[in-house]
């Protein structure tokens, strides 16, 4: 607004910006019915189910395969989007949160695709077996 501003009165309305804006959030934040809380609730619950079994499945499983990891994540986001825009509806037991039957299914999905598949070489378990003993 000010064309000849100085950087501490720039720096001033900037923190002040910060401040409203992160107010203005709380506040919306602290309504579960909110269509910005929904959102994030619904973004979370893909990310989580989609990366969540994965992270975890890599860390402690060196049995896990490339097309294990990606059946998992599809499985994961897709069952998101399926319990949230169809599944829920029914009422219920249904009406859980999304995150919990996809992560569910998500691992199952890494398990089975993984033990159908051919086996990580020698070498990459090898690897895995190395960092898991490793005093970091």
């Amino acid at each position: 607004i000010k064309q000849n501003a100085s950087e501490k009165q720039i720096m001033w309305v900037a923190r002040a910006t910060v401040i409203v804006v992160a107010i203005i959030a709380s506040f919306m934040a602290l309504d579960p019915n909110s269509s910005i809380f929904g959102l994030v609730k619904y973004a979370w619950a893909g990310f989580g189910a989609t990366f969540g079994p994965l992270v975890l499945m890599s860390l402690f499983w060196k049995r896990m395969t490339r097309n294990g990891a990606l059946a998992g994540m599809v499985t994961g986001g897709v069952t998101v989007i399926v319990w949230k825009e169809a599944i829920s509806k029914l009422g219920g037991i249904f009406t859980v949160y999304e995150i919990l039957p996809a992560f569910i299914l998500s691992l199952i999905a890494i398990v089975l695709v993984s033990l159908l598949d051919k086996e990580p070489s020698a070498e990459i378990q090898a690897e895995f077996d190395a960092y898991k003993n490793s005093k970091l």
